[in-house]
């Protein structure tokens, strides 16, 4: 297998959330074909576990986004839906394997991440695992240091009126997000700030009026330090000045010692790769707050940019691959001895 090919095979394969049985199948055959015993587990979702007989595990992501984009090659870029989140690390994953004459770490690829977890959560209830390597976009550096999160779903009703009189139920929800910004929890990080985003607003008013509803979501940024249970209090009486609060998720950050046993075994694994060892901070959800609030020690890497996952421009550089790759096989030696 080729890194470009593989990838622009698993880009071919739809993989939304709770519906990623193409996907399954594409990677059993392909790991049970390299003489791998792979087993499928779960009942509403299904997760792809390939036993290593040890108390260190190597997870990803099978889903994607429900985004259409085309797939496309630009020099050494592979762009399309998936590309660096997470298709690259089910990628460097499958070529590993291809690579490795016996495993030191079990695998998993979990799913349902871009959505409600339960590839995770039903991973974690299941297995008795110590240490993880979440696979991400990190753009292969160790990321020991984890935002925590906060999404909430948001509604304001107000009388409806005509466009000529003041107010409004947008006009409430403008005044609600410029208190939430004024709370004095935003603060500067080591690799990131603590933010929100309104990354959803939603009003219908082609009448010329003001309309009496506005829902939106938001989604927050916080300091592995923060504590995210008192400022998602903080932001419900604030919101509730105005609407409606939903909060679906509520998550504490984490860091892991830059000294940790499983950070220098990373280190030493991307030295014998070839890659920089650079610690950094993951900002974005991923499976690894799963991991770490079930016990499980959790460091997140792998290859392509964050910054673009998701979008339209979404990419990989296919050397990434190759170096991921390089980095799994040079820990599956570490440990192994």
């Amino acid at each position: 297998m080729h890194a470009k090919d593989i990838l622009i095979q698993l880009l071919k394969i739809k993989s939304h959330p709770k519906e990623e049985w193409q996907m399954i199948d594409f990677i059993v055959h392909e790991t049970e074909k390299l003489g791998y015993d792979v087993k499928i587990e779960g009942n509403e979702i299904n997760n792809i576990f390939i036993d290593g007989k040890h108390n260190f595990i190597i997870a990803t992501h099978m889903d994607t986004i429900e985004r259409e984009m085309e797939i496309r090659q630009e020099g050494n870029k592979i762009y399309g839906r998936g590309a660096s989140d997470a298709k690259a690390s089910i990628a460097s994953i499958l070529l590993f394997l291809e690579k490795a004459e016996q495993l030191n770490f079990s695998i998993a690829f979990l799913s349902d991440e871009e959505e409600d977890a339960k590839g995770s959560h039903f991973f974690v209830k299941k297995h008795r695992i110590k240490e993880a390597i979440i696979m991400e976009p990190t753009s292969l550096r160790i990321c020991n240091y984890h935002a925590g999160n906060i999404e909430i779903f948001f509604e304001i009703m107000d009388e409806e009126t005509h466009g000529s009189f003041c107010g409004g139920a947008i006009n409430k929800a403008i005044k609600m997000i410029e208190k939430l910004n004024k709370m004095n929890c935003w603060k500067k990080g080591k690799y990131f700030d603590s933010c929100l985003t309104i990354q959803e607003i939603k009003s219908i008013n082609p009448y010329y009026m003001n309309p009496e509803r506005c829902a939106g979501r938001i989604e927050v940024r916080l300091l592995a330090e923060q504590n995210a249970y008192e400022i998602a209090e903080k932001m419900r009486k604030i919101i509730e000045e105005y609407g409606e609060a939903e909060f679906k998720e509520i998550w504490n950050g984490f860091e892991i010692n830059k000294d940790d046993k499983m950070v220098m075994l990373a280190g030493k694994a991307c030295k014998k790769a070839d890659i920089p060892f650079l610690l950094h901070g993951m900002p974005s959800w991923t499976d690894a707050l799963v991991f770490n609030k079930s016990g499980i020690k959790s460091i997140v890497f792998g290859p392509g940019e964050l910054k673009y996952s998701h979008t339209k421009n979404e990419y990989l550089s296919i050397e990434e691959i190759e170096k991921a790759k390089n980095f799994l096989y040079a820990l599956n030696i570490l440990i192994g001895k």
